[in-house]
Protein backbone atom coordinates (compact mmCIF):
# COMPACT_ATOMS: atom_id res chain seq x y z
CA UNK A 1 0.00 0.00 0.00
CA UNK A 2 1.03 3.45 -0.66
CA UNK A 3 -0.22 6.65 0.04
CA UNK A 4 -0.94 9.33 -2.67
CA UNK A 5 -0.33 13.30 -2.23
CA UNK A 6 -2.01 14.48 -5.66
CA UNK A 7 0.19 17.59 -5.47
CA UNK A 8 2.83 19.31 -3.22
CA UNK A 9 0.09 20.92 -1.17
CA UNK A 10 -1.35 17.66 0.18
CA UNK A 11 1.82 16.27 0.78
CA UNK A 12 1.70 17.68 4.39
CA UNK A 13 -1.76 15.68 4.92
CA UNK A 14 -0.53 12.80 2.83
CA UNK A 15 2.43 12.01 5.22
CA UNK A 16 0.34 12.23 8.11
CA UNK A 17 -2.18 9.20 6.48
CA UNK A 18 1.19 7.33 5.20
CA UNK A 19 2.54 7.42 9.32
CA UNK A 20 -1.15 6.68 10.24
CA UNK A 21 -0.72 3.33 8.23
CA UNK A 22 2.72 2.47 8.64
CA UNK A 23 3.38 2.90 4.85
CA UNK A 24 5.31 4.97 2.30
CA UNK A 25 4.00 7.53 0.47
CA UNK A 26 4.59 9.17 -2.90
CA UNK A 27 4.01 12.43 -4.69
CA UNK A 28 2.34 13.58 -8.19
CA UNK A 29 3.94 16.30 -10.12
CA UNK A 30 1.79 18.55 -11.62
CA UNK A 31 2.28 21.25 -13.79
CA UNK A 32 0.30 24.01 -15.32
CA UNK A 33 0.23 24.64 -18.74
CA UNK A 34 0.78 28.03 -20.74
CA UNK A 35 -1.56 30.11 -19.03
CA UNK A 36 -4.60 27.51 -19.04
CA UNK A 37 -5.31 26.61 -15.09
CA UNK A 38 -5.75 22.89 -15.72
CA UNK A 39 -3.10 21.03 -14.16
CA UNK A 40 -1.27 17.99 -16.16
CA UNK A 41 0.23 15.60 -13.97
CA UNK A 42 3.10 13.71 -15.84
CA UNK A 43 4.95 11.91 -13.41
CA UNK A 44 5.84 10.46 -9.73
CA UNK A 45 7.54 10.89 -7.06
CA UNK A 46 8.09 7.50 -5.48
CA UNK A 47 6.97 3.76 -5.83
CA UNK A 48 3.65 2.63 -6.70
CA UNK A 49 4.54 -0.44 -8.79
CA UNK A 50 2.35 -3.26 -8.15
CA UNK A 51 1.28 -1.66 -4.88
CA UNK A 52 -2.50 -0.46 -3.57
CA UNK A 53 -2.75 3.22 -3.64
CA UNK A 54 -4.39 5.12 -1.28
CA UNK A 55 -5.33 9.16 -2.53
CA UNK A 56 -7.45 11.44 -0.33
CA UNK A 57 -8.40 14.89 -0.79
CA UNK A 58 -10.09 17.45 0.79
CA UNK A 59 -13.01 18.17 -1.68
CA UNK A 60 -14.17 16.68 -5.04
CA UNK A 61 -15.30 18.80 -7.77
CA UNK A 62 -15.37 17.79 -11.12
CA UNK A 63 -12.51 15.13 -10.55
CA UNK A 64 -10.23 16.72 -12.74
CA UNK A 65 -7.11 16.80 -10.57
CA UNK A 66 -8.47 13.23 -9.51
CA UNK A 67 -7.93 11.78 -12.92
CA UNK A 68 -4.85 13.33 -13.50
CA UNK A 69 -3.82 11.54 -10.39
CA UNK A 70 -5.35 8.45 -11.37
CA UNK A 71 -3.82 8.41 -14.76
CA UNK A 72 -0.31 8.84 -13.92
CA UNK A 73 -0.70 5.96 -10.91
CA UNK A 74 -2.15 3.57 -13.57
CA UNK A 75 0.87 4.48 -15.76
CA UNK A 76 3.44 3.90 -13.29
CA UNK A 77 1.72 0.13 -12.54
CA UNK A 78 -0.36 1.05 -9.54
CA UNK A 79 -3.07 -2.29 -8.98
CA UNK A 80 -5.23 -1.15 -7.38
CA UNK A 81 -6.40 2.88 -6.90
CA UNK A 82 -8.86 3.79 -4.04
CA UNK A 83 -9.48 7.77 -3.60
CA UNK A 84 -11.47 9.44 0.07
CA UNK A 85 -12.51 13.15 0.24
CA UNK A 86 -14.12 14.70 2.41
CA UNK A 87 -16.66 17.04 0.54
CA UNK A 88 -17.59 15.51 -2.55
CA UNK A 89 -19.08 18.24 -4.91
CA UNK A 90 -19.06 16.32 -7.81
CA UNK A 91 -20.27 18.80 -10.61
CA UNK A 92 -20.31 18.56 -13.81
CA UNK A 93 -17.96 15.38 -15.58
CA UNK A 94 -17.42 14.37 -12.08
CA UNK A 95 -19.74 11.49 -12.18
CA UNK A 96 -18.55 9.94 -15.44
CA UNK A 97 -14.84 10.76 -15.12
CA UNK A 98 -15.04 8.69 -11.54
CA UNK A 99 -17.11 5.48 -13.40
CA UNK A 100 -15.06 5.43 -16.11
CA UNK A 101 -11.25 6.30 -13.68
CA UNK A 102 -10.18 2.74 -12.78
CA UNK A 103 -10.91 3.91 -9.56
CA UNK A 104 -12.17 0.85 -7.47
CA UNK A 105 -13.70 2.82 -4.49
CA UNK A 106 -14.19 6.20 -3.77
CA UNK A 107 -15.16 6.90 -0.11
CA UNK A 108 -16.86 10.70 0.98
CA UNK A 109 -18.54 11.90 3.30
CA UNK A 110 -22.11 13.24 3.00
CA UNK A 111 -21.11 17.05 4.34
CA UNK A 112 -22.90 17.90 0.87
CA UNK A 113 -25.48 15.28 0.15
CA UNK A 114 -25.17 12.79 -2.94
CA UNK A 115 -28.26 12.42 -4.51
CA UNK A 116 -29.46 9.09 -5.48
CA UNK A 117 -28.09 9.27 -9.44
CA UNK A 118 -24.53 10.49 -8.22
CA UNK A 119 -24.44 7.10 -6.21
CA UNK A 120 -22.96 5.33 -8.85
CA UNK A 121 -21.02 1.34 -8.03
CA UNK A 122 -17.76 2.54 -7.00
CA UNK A 123 -18.89 5.56 -4.87
CA UNK A 124 -18.95 4.87 -0.83
CA UNK A 125 -20.85 7.54 0.69
CA UNK A 126 -20.25 7.66 4.67
CA UNK A 127 -22.34 9.99 7.07
CA UNK A 128 -20.88 12.66 9.28
CA UNK A 129 -23.40 12.38 11.74
CA UNK A 130 -21.90 9.78 14.18
CA UNK A 131 -18.59 12.23 14.36
CA UNK A 132 -21.07 15.17 15.13
CA UNK A 133 -23.05 13.43 17.78
CA UNK A 134 -20.01 12.33 19.38
CA UNK A 135 -18.37 16.10 19.64
CA UNK A 136 -21.80 17.98 20.64
CA UNK A 137 -21.63 15.04 23.38
CA UNK A 138 -18.31 15.73 24.27
CA UNK A 139 -18.96 19.57 24.23
CA UNK A 140 -22.23 19.22 26.75
CA UNK A 141 -20.08 16.79 29.25
CA UNK A 142 -17.08 18.98 29.39
CA UNK A 143 -14.75 16.52 27.74
CA UNK A 144 -12.27 17.06 24.73
CA UNK A 145 -12.82 16.53 21.38
CA UNK A 146 -9.19 16.31 20.45
CA UNK A 147 -8.95 13.14 20.92
CA UNK A 148 -11.20 12.11 18.11
CA UNK A 149 -9.43 14.68 15.71
CA UNK A 150 -5.96 13.37 16.07
CA UNK A 151 -5.97 12.69 12.38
Amino acid sequence: MVIVATDAGSSKKAYKYSEFFKCPIALVDKRREANDDRAIASTIIGDVTNKNAIIFDDEIDTAGSMIETVKVLQKFGAKNIYAGCTHGVLSGPAIERIKNSGIKEMVITNTIPVPEEKRIDNITVLSIAPLFAEVIKRINEERTIGEICEL
